[in-house]
């Protein structure tokens, strides 16, 4: 709680005014929604709670960040279609992503700004490309279960099918030929682009270490959300970019 004091016309005390924080709820048990949690985001005005510790907020708005698996989706989501309450997905191929929603939900393949400005330029002119030969690798730790959805996205803005994406999850490879270091061999993110005419070629390299750039991202789309009033519904983060929001 935050407590504000005033004085009145004779100086004296009020008695504090009680204002409530905005709860930001992390839905999740993975490393994201761990590393989310444990970030120490500082929000103003906000308070982060994971989601299964909030009590007492049935009617209450709030912000939701899904971070998991899906167990925990169909209640989340009913919480916000009762409270208006805005929805960050940061989880992919799950049913969110082709679901029309009374509330504002936000669909995030990725979170580190710098790529997503990356996607936003490709999604542009992406097309210019439609001539050439272009193959797509992506790498994340091998615990990783859900489709990979920056590489998808930027298969997407470069027409280019998602069945050609080559995925990486042995260990020695991304030790040894990717040289991801050793201690983010559980926690990296890693595409390259290589698009090629005979004998002339360009690469696009992205190389994500850990989960901090992810966290800051995640404040700043809940930073977004904030202050401005979204419409209820679907976005992808790429639309927030675009509308100048972050």
């Amino acid at each position: 709680m935050v407590k504000e004091c005033h004085l009145n016309r004779n100086g004296d005390n009020k008695q504090p005014e009680i204002k409530k924080l905005m709860k930001i709820l992390i839905a999740g048990a993975g490393k994201l929604a761990n590393s989310i949690l444990s970030a120490d985001l500082q929000i103003q005005g906000c308070e982060i709670v994971k989601w299964n510790e909030a009590n007492n907020i049935a009617n209450e708005k709030a912000i939701v960040v899904h971070a998991g698996s899906g167990r925990q989706l169909n209640e989340c989501m009913e919480f916000c279609s009762r409270t208006q309450s805005a929805f960050i997905e940061l989880s992919t191929g799950l049913k969110t992503e082709n679901t029309e929603t009374d509330f504002p939900l936000i669909i995030c393949p990725n979170t580190s700004v710098l790529i997503l400005k990356t996607l936003i330029m490709l999604r542009k002119y992406g097309h210019y490309f439609d001539a050439y030969e272009k193959s797509i690798i992506e790498s994340h730790q091998s615990s990783k279960a859900t489709e990979p959805g920056t590489a998808y996205a930027f298969a997407d803005s470069l027409h280019f099918n998602h069945t050609g994406i080559i995925s990486v999850r042995d260990r020695e490879v991304q030790l040894n030929q990717i040289e991801i270091p050793a201690e983010y061999l559980d926690k990296h993110a890693y595409h390259r682009i290589i698009i090629k005419d005979e004998e002339d070629e360009i690469a696009i390299e992205t190389r994500v270490l850990g989960h901090k750039s992810y966290a800051s991202g995640v404040k700043r789309i809940i930073e977004a959300v904030l202050k401005n009033k979204l419409e209820n519904k679907k976005y992808n983060v790429l639309d927030l970019i675009e509308m100048e929001l972050l």
